[in-house]
C-alpha cells in the first residue's frame, strides 16, 4: 500500500500516542507531562444488555460496543468489534438469545475496532453494509488501521494475522432502510462528524439511535479524523434534538440527550483552547506540553490527549484532517 508522507507521519503519531487504556505501565498509557500519571483506569467487564424487547447492546468499555436486534425473519448487527475472535463472540452471544439467522451486519465507520470482526459475521451468512465512504477508507486504511492496534492485540493475546480485509457487500450514500420480520431500520448519513461516512442507526420502534463514532459517553473524543469539529457539533446537536429515548454509542455506556450535549460542549471547550493558542503563536509542541483541560481528566481517553491537540492542531492550521479519501 502506498502511503503519502503526511499520512505515514500521522500513521506513525497514532501508534506512538493512540494507546490502549488497560496497557500495564503508566508510561506506556502516554500519561503528560506536568501530570501525575495516576492509577491506571481499570475498565468494568463486557455487558450485554437488553435495552428492549427485541434489541440488545453489548457495553465493551475495553474495546468498543455492538448492537444486535432479533427478529422473526432474522437477526441484523451494528458494529462487528476488533478482532475476529470478538466478532465470534458476538455471534456466540447472539447465539444463546435465538437460533435465527444473522442477515445483516452494518459497520458504522472504518475506525478497526469497530469493523475487524467482520470475517466472523461474514461466516456466519451476514451481508456486511456500510456508507459509501466508509467501505473505501476501510479498503484504503485497512493496513495502517491493523498496525496501530498492536498494542491491544499484543495485552489481549490475539493474532493479528487472523485480521482479514472484509469489504462491506453493499453501500449506500445517503440513507438506508432495511426491512426485517416486521422491523424498520434506518440507516442515517447527516454528513461527516468525527469521519466521512459516519452512519447512525435507527431503531425507529424503540426510539433507540445507535451512534458509532461521533458520540462515545464519558469518554474523550477522538477527533484525529475529523473535517470538521463545528460539524461535528453540529450533528451531535441535530442528534440530541431527535425524538429518541436512548443512544447506543460506539464507546461507552448507553447514553442520554444531556450526555449528547456534554461531548458537544467538550468539543467546543477544546476547539476553542486550540484556536487560542494558535492565535497566541503557541507552537503544537508546547501546547502539547501545555494545554491540559484538566475539567475533563476524569474521561476514558484523557490520557491520549497529546494526540488529539496534535491532531487538532494540524486540523485548524492546515484545513485537513490526516485520513482522507482517495
Amino acid at each position: 500500500m502506498k502511503i503519502d508522507g503526511l499520512y505515514s507521519w500521522w500513521i506513525a503519531l497514532l501508534c506512538a500516542s493512540a494507546v490502549w487504556p488497560l496497557l500495564a505501565s503508566p508510561a506506556a498509557a502516554g500519561h503528560m507531562e506536568g501530570i501525575a500519571p495516576g492509577e491506571q483506569r481499570v475498565s468494568p467487564p463486557i455487558a450485554q444488555k437488553k435495552v428492549a424487547p427485541d434489541l440488545y447492546f453489548l457495553y465493551d468499555d475495553a474495546s468498543s460496543n455492538a448492537a444486535f436486534l432479533v427478529t422473526d425473519e432474522g437477526v441484523l448487527v451494528v458494529d462487528t468489534r476488533q478482532h475476529p475472535r470478538h466478532g465470534q463472540d458476538l455471534v456466540e452471544r447472539i447465539r444463546k438469545v435465538t437460533d435465527r439467522p444473522i442477515r445483516w451486519a452494518i459497520v458504522t465507520h472504518f475506525h478497526g475496532d469497530h469493523y475487524m470482526g467482520s470475517p466472523a459475521l461474514k461466516q456466519a451468512g451476514a451481508m456486511i453494509v456500510s456508507h459509501r465512504d466508509t467501505a473505501a477508507m476501510i479498503k484504503k486504511y485497512h493496513e495502517p488501521e491493523v498496525a496501530r492496534r498492536q498494542a491491544f492485540f499484543k495485552a489481549n493475546k490475539l493474532d493479528p494475522k487472523e485480521v482479514q480485509l472484509v469489504i462491506p457487500d453493499a453501500t449506500f450514500e445517503q440513507g438506508m432502510t432495511i426491512n426485517l420480520g416486521g422491523r424498520v431500520v434506518e440507516l442515517l448519513y447527516t454528513g461527516p462528524a468525527q469521519n466521512p461516512g459516519d452512519t447512525l442507526v435507527y431503531f425507529p420502534h424503540v426510539k433507540s439511535l445507535f451512534t458509532g463514532g461521533p458520540f462515545s459517553r464519558k469518554n474523550w473524543p477522538n477527533t484525529s479524523f475529523t473535517p470538521s469539529i463545528d460539524g461535528w457539533i453540529a450533528m451531535l446537536k441535530k442528534v440530541a434534538a431527535m425524538d429518541i429515548e436512548q443512544y447506543l454509542p460506539g464507546h461507552g455506556d448507553v447514553g442520554s440527550k444531556q450526555d449528547l450535549l456534554d461531548e458537544a460542549k467538550l468539543l467546543g471547550d477544546f476547539q476553542a483552547g486550540i484556536k487560542a493558542a494558535i492565535a497566541k503563536g503557541m507552537s503544537r509542541e508546547e501546547m502539547v506540553k501545555n494545554l491540559h483541560f484538566r475539567e475533563y481528566k476524569e474521561l476514558r481517553n484523557y490520557d491520549r490527549l497529546h494526540g488529539f491537540i496534535e491532531s487538532t492542531y494540524n486540523l485548524l492550521t492546515t484545513g485537513k484532517s490526516a485520513f482522507f479519501l482517495p
